[in-house]
């Protein structure tokens, strides 16, 4: 634990925060946010981390956060939406960016970058998948922030087979195989005692698609 958050918690309380003017409770909002990102960070559980403890953090009454968050599952996944967001925008930045309009390439570029935000920000993304949370019923999943890169796959997919490609394998799961795939290979680049040659990534994704797609 920091050394900032030591000295806030050794009494057992934050000083009362200041009351945002009217008009900016989008600003408490993004401070409540930020506090459950370093909590998590440090708990690494949805079970573990209290209401109590963020609103300590931030400095306001715990009954303060219903007003922006229904529940502590919300909070929770509108903490992790920040990242999941971040990423499929950098994934939609290569889309964008590929050389070739070939929706192939397009979906060479995204899965490309995927693997690259893993790399380049370790932190953010153990926070995605490191968090233990807690299940919900399941007419809420389709909720969950991961859903953005779900869609994003989908949608790649769906112009490949427009472009004559065809996948193979339960049509389905391919957005879920590309998901699982990726996650799988950087996890194990991360974690393996070998030289880390980002090229290596480049790789495996060049293996995933051309196993994945055929014409």
């Amino acid at each position: 634990m920091s050394e900032r958050n030591t000295g806030a918690r050794a009494g057992g309380t934050r000083g009362a925060r200041a009351r945002n003017p009217r008009g900016q409770g989008d600003r408490l909002r993004t401070d409540i946010l930020r506090a459950t990102e370093r909590l998590l960070e440090e708990l690494g559980s949805e079970d573990a981390l209290s209401l109590r403890a963020v609103a300590r953090e931030v400095g306001i009454a715990a009954p303060s956060i219903y007003r922006h968050f229904t529940d502590k599952t919300e909070l929770v996944w509108a903490t992790l939406a920040q990242n999941y967001e971040r990423l499929a925008e950098a994934m939609a930045e290569a889309d964008a960016d590929a050389a070739d309009d070939e929706p192939l390439e397009r979906l060479r570029a995204q899965l490309r970058a995927y693997c690259r935000y893993a790399v380049e920000h370790p932190a953010k993304y153990r926070l995605m998948y490191d968090t233990w949370q807690t299940p919900v019923e399941a007419e809420r999943l389709p909720g969950h922030p991961a859903g953005v890169l779900v869609r994003g796959w989908e949608q790649a997919l769906r112009r490949c087979e427009d472009a004559g490609w065809r996948v193979r394998g339960t049509r389905a799961e391919a957005p879920y195989v590309l998901w699982y795939s990726v996650h799988g290979r950087v996890t194990l680049w991360q974690v393996m005692p070998r030289r880390k040659d980002p090229a290596r990534l480049d790789g495996f994704v060049d293996e995933l698609l051309a196993l994945l797609l055929e014409r």
